[in-house]
Order: C-alpha cells, then structure tokens, then sequence
C-alpha cells in the first residue's frame, strides 16, 4: 500500500513539473523604447492607443505580451512588440522571448473604438528574428506573416482587446500598465 502511494506521488511530481513547465516567461524589456504623446486633436479612442498594455495570450498554457504603442496618429502607428517564451507540455518551445519594432501598424477608427493591424514576417526563425519590421502585408504573397489586432473602446480606454491569427485563433486582454 506505501509503495502504491509513493508511486502514486511520483506520478503528480512528474505531471506537476511537465505542465508548470509550459507556462510562459515574461516578455523582455525593450531597449530605446520612447513613447510620444498623441496629438492631442486626435479622437479620444485613437488617442487611447498609446502606451504600453501587457497581459498574456489564452493559449493552452498562456504567453506573456507586451506592446508598446509608442506613436499613434490617424492612420498609422510605431509599436514594440514583445512576448515571452511559450512551451508546450512536451517541452518544446514554441517561441523564444523576443521583440520586434514595427513602423506601420495600420490604425482605423470609428464608432468609438480604434483598433491597430500589424503583420510580422517571424516570431521564431533559425537566422533570427528581425528587430525592426514594416507591419504590412505583402499582397503578393499567399501567405506572409503572423497577423495582430488590437482595439481600445472609447468607453474602456484602460483595456485593450486583441487576437492573434496562427495555427488557431489566439485572443488576449491586455491592460494599460503606464
């Protein structure tokens, strides 16, 4: 009866350390990261883009993000984007902690909400993935890139929801942290 109660024990030390080992890290600090005050004749929801949102992925065993919305005008805006690393119950690493600065995320407007696209080429790439990317799509290609969205509604400027368009849908809300 011990020796069934030990392996019993063994058995949840194991699954412990093999599921805990599949929650994410945190995203890493970006390095220059400058956030420059909207112009303040902006709409209220365009202008409640800026700033830095954190908050993780509802991926199976979450995936901590950040974005850095660090200048927004009408159309367009410069955001960091950073995540951390997400394993899988196997071990196997889905994306290492990363970040990557994106030029010109499109940025559309109305009915009191604002919402920022970007495309990235890679989160995970064996030559690296690149720092400093365009944030559009090229029509050209079937297949391009890892697609974002991320809205503010004017009556919720301290939440901003989101979803990551990969193998499935990933959905994340994030919360204002400065």
């Amino acid at each position: 009866m011990g020796r069934k109660l030990a392996l019993f024990g063994l058995a949840v030390v194991i699954t412990w350390i093999a599921v805990s080992a599949g929650f994410s890290q945190k995203a890493p600090v970006v390095p220059d990261l400058t956030i420059i005050p909207p112009d303040p004749t902006l709409p209220e929801e365009v202008k409640a883009l800026s700033g830095t949102w954190t908050g993780e992925w509802d991926s199976r065993y979450g995936w901590a993000y950040t974005l850095h919305v660090e200048a927004v005008d009408g159309e367009s805006a410069r955001v960091v984007h950073s995540w951390g690393e997400y394993k899988h119950s196997l071990g196997g690493c889905h994306c290492a902690p990363n970040w990557q600065r994106v030029n010109k995320a499109k940025v559309t407007y109305s009915e009191g909400q604002a919402t920022i696209n970007l495309v990235v080429p890679s989160l995970q790439s064996p030559n690296g993935v690149p720092h400093d990317v365009s944030g559009l799509a090229d029509p050209s290609r079937k297949w391009w890139g890892w697609s974002f969205s991320f809205t503010v509604e004017k009556n919720q400027p301290t939440l901003m929801k989101g979803h990551f368009v990969a193998r499935r849908n990933l959905r994340i809300e994030m919360k204002r942290v400065d």
